[in-house]
């Protein structure tokens, strides 16, 4: 963090260095400086040959030609490669990275990934590594490691300082989000001496969008921009520039939030402030993409009943085939139990089965329905709660107006089933039974749809966690009790 007139408190980072050695040593191969490859950005299959190179290579003992085509790649790109490699393959490369380039692949690892890197460096080289990355990205690596050697790793970095802040903040709140590397000016700086100490400080790293102003407390009061400094006359003061209506959030403010502040917006970063509004640190929008992304996964597969975890973070390739059953088990299992109240409904209406075989045709059309219209209302009003658009005080209204739509899908299938049923010759009975049916199913599966995800909200637990499985699975056994009953009352009144 660095604050203008007087002089950085601390230097911005140093920034994306591409290595200029490999070896932690010192020893080992050098390759002189990498500049980035002309054909950046890559295409997949690109990526897939390297990858095959540097496994060939490998195999065959040629390491430095394995380095060669691995610090050639993105660092990004880099990072998913390497993941890629098993754990003999990925021991070989390992010692002949320096500081530079494991910084690197650690800030683009997936934490659980980085952290059995880390666990891998010895002690010394890993403090290093630790100084080379943003402080955000090294609090997380430390916040995997055990306490007792964080806590050595601490003591043997150099900018210890920026890093022991952020880990006394959740990983999924704005304080363990949040960076320490960002700009502070005062008031009465002019854009000039602003502007000079940007050139100063070098900030190379956290590309200063926004310079945020503090007073002599350090609270946050204001926000000016680059593009504002630039164009400003030089003598005219930072106070004059700033706009003092500034977004932030505090520390302990859930990740969702902060990426919900950023997007409604459209910031690229965001204050971070505690509760006596001292800035704390910065969100970039790099962060905020990362949290999107493991959001939206998180929900999607809790949607699919997948329960998110580090087995289901790991790449697809290295997933281990146990593990990934035994995380889908446990969703299996409820969702069997589920099911079984269907055979129950089933065995309760034997006798009306027995006597009108042809009930047992449309079973499937009239679950299937049922399922999908509670899977299309969860999903709709998940997807409000999450962006805020509804909340558990709406409940009735969400309800009234699922309900009309409901009752519009319902008719329109009861008149497709109806004819349906007629063009199969069953007679106007069966017709009537089966039009009827889907017109209540609907009715039933959206209003359910549109209350057990609020219910959930309202106690607490994520909406997500209801998801679409669980909903069709209650659904399909409601729905055939409807079915049957619908059928009994009517085929008793003939």
């Amino acid at each position: 963090m660095a604050c203008a007139p007087s002089g950085p408190r601390n230097v911005i980072g140093a920034g994306l260095a591409y290595p200029e050695g490999m070896g932690q040593n010192g020893a080992g191969w050098h390759a002189g400086p990498i500049l980035p490859n002309p054909e950046w950005p890559m295409e997949e299959a690109q990526i897939d040959k390297t990858l095959a190179v540097i496994r060939q290579a490998l195999e065959s003992g040629r390491v430095n030609d394995a380095m060669l085509a691995l610090v050639l790649l993105h660092p990004a790109d880099r990072a998913d490669a390497f993941s890629d490699l098993d754990d003999r393959q990925q021991a070989q490369l390992l010692p002949e990275l320096d500081v530079s380039a494991t910084a690197d692949l650690l800030e683009e690892l997936e934490d659980d990934d980085a952290a059995d890197v880390a666990e891998t460096l010895s002690a010394e080289f890993l403090a290093d590594v630790l100084d080379e990355m943003d402080p955000d990205l090294a609090a997380d690596v430390l916040g995997d490691l055990d306490p007792v050697y964080a806590a050595e790793l601490l003591a043997d970095m150099q900018d210890a300082d920026e890093v022991i802040p952020l880990l006394k903040h959740p990983d999924e709140s704005a304080g363990g989000l949040m960076t320490t590397d960002f700009i502070t000016l005062r008031r009465r700086t002019t854009a000039a001496q602003a502007i000079e100490f940007l050139r100063q400080v070098h900030p190379e790293q956290s590309i200063p969008y926004y310079l945020y102003v503090t007073d002599r407390a350090g609270k946050l009061v204001g926000v000016a921009g680059l593009r504002q400094l630039i164009l400003a006359d030089p003598d005219t003061t930072v106070e004059t520039l700033m706009d003092p209506d500034v977004r932030f959030v505090t520390t302990g403010e859930d990740q969702e939030d902060v990426a919900r502040t950023m997007g409604r917006y459209n910031l690229l970063a965001l204050p971070v402030v505690d509760n006596d509004g001292v800035l704390q640190g910065v969100i970039t929008h790099d962060d905020i993409l990362d949290v999107l992304e493991e959001e939206t996964t998180e929900d999607v597969l809790r949607l699919a009943g997948v329960e998110p975890g580090p087995i289901i973070d790991k790449p697809y390739w290295s997933r281990g085939i146990f593990d990934v059953a035994r995380s889908r088990f446990v969703w299996l299992l409820v969702l069997f139990a589920a099911s079984t109240l269907t055979g129950t409904v089933l065995r309760h209406f034997e006798g009306e089965l027995q006597a009108v075989v042809a009930l047992t045709f449309f079973i499937p059309l009239i679950v299937g329905t049922g399922g999908n219209a509670g899977s299309q209302t969860v999903a709709g009003v998940i997807r409000a709660l999450a962006l805020e658009e509804i909340s558990r005080r709406d409940a009735l209204r969400v309800t009234w107006r699922e309900g009309q739509t409901s009752l519009i899908l319902g008719s329109l299938l009861a008149v497709a089933g109806f004819i349906l049923v007629l063009l199969w010759g069953l007679g106007t009975t069966l017709a009537v039974v089966v039009g009827v049916t889907l017109l209540l199913v609907c009715i039933w599966a959206n209003l359910v749809g549109s209350l057990v995800p609020i219910a959930a909200d309202a106690i607490g637990v994520d909406p997500t966690v209801m998801s679409a499985p669980v909903i069709s699975t209650l659904v399909d056994a409601t729905g055939l009790l409807i079915y049957l009953s619908v059928a009994g009352f009517v085929l008793t009144q003939v």
